[in-house]
């Protein structure tokens, strides 16, 4: 555990010093969620969006955006090097377990993600749309949503050794669990069909609980078990298919 810390305290200094790795993944969604709470007919409500205003239908997919960016191309890419470096292989032979730096990097995005997860969804208030009342729920969903991206990302990790190629797999299925989330297509507007293969998908599923808890609606049971089963499963194929070296 103190080798986890001390580790999570560095690799939170690396970051420090080169924030361009998450810039991107930070000042995108904000600025899409500020530019959209500045816009009036951005915060009416639309029939063609179910009811839902522009700025409701479209913040859990920006929390969507940040967490995919974060899990699913910045971590690969960042263990994978870490591989190809030999520093795994290295860190092998001395206290510090290379599983240490795993959970201090998987802690660290985790961290990045939740926090601004939560800016996303904290930030309207300021305009005067929301209540404060759900946002303790939704919090708490953040953490599982964020998990479940963080699971694939590591399954990402395990399965493909190659910083580069991971990362770029990453930034595909990155797209799909924006289209799922509904970034391009409302999912207001999705056909039965899709809507009902979009909640098994972690973009699906986290955009279905994000927006029903910022609603006040009741949670579906289908989509929470979707992103704790794409959490155990990714976790489990990691586990087993990662490599030091």
């Amino acid at each position: 555990m103190n080798a986890a810390l001390a580790l999570f305290r560095n690799e939170f200094r690396l970051l420090l010093r080169n924030p361009a790795v998450v810039i991107w993944t930070v000042i995108i969604p904000v600025v899409a969620m500020v530019v959209m709470c500045m816009i009036p007919d951005a915060r009416e409500p639309l029939a063609g969006f179910g009811g839902l205003s522009v700025l409701e239908a479209y913040q859990p997919t920006l929390v969507v955006f940040a967490a995919t960016m974060l899990a699913l191309q910045m971590m690969p890419m960042l263990i994978g090097q870490y591989r190809e470096l030999g520093f795994l292989r290295r860190l092998r032979t001395t206290p510090a377990h290379p599983r240490d730096l795993l959970a201090a990097i998987l802690g660290l995005v985790l961290a990045i993600s939740v926090v601004v997860g939560f800016v996303l969804l904290a930030f309207p208030l300021l305009f005067g749309i929301g209540v404060v009342g759900p946002l303790a729920l939704q919090a708490l969903l953040l953490v599982l949503v964020a998990a479940s991206f963080l699971a694939v990302g590591a399954m990402l990790s395990g399965v493909i050794p190659n910083p580069r190629v991971a990362s770029g797999v990453g930034a595909a299925l990155a797209a799909v669990m924006w289209f799922f989330a509904g970034m391009w297509f409302p999912r207001a507007m999705f056909p039965s069909w899709l809507e009902a293969i979009s909640d098994w998908t972690p973009g699906g599923a986290a955009a279905s609980v994000l927006g029903a808890a910022a609603a006040g609606d009741a949670i579906g049971a289908q989509p929470l078990f979707a992103l704790a089963l794409w959490t155990i499963l990714g976790f489990a194929i990691a586990s087993r298919s990662f490599r030091w070296e």
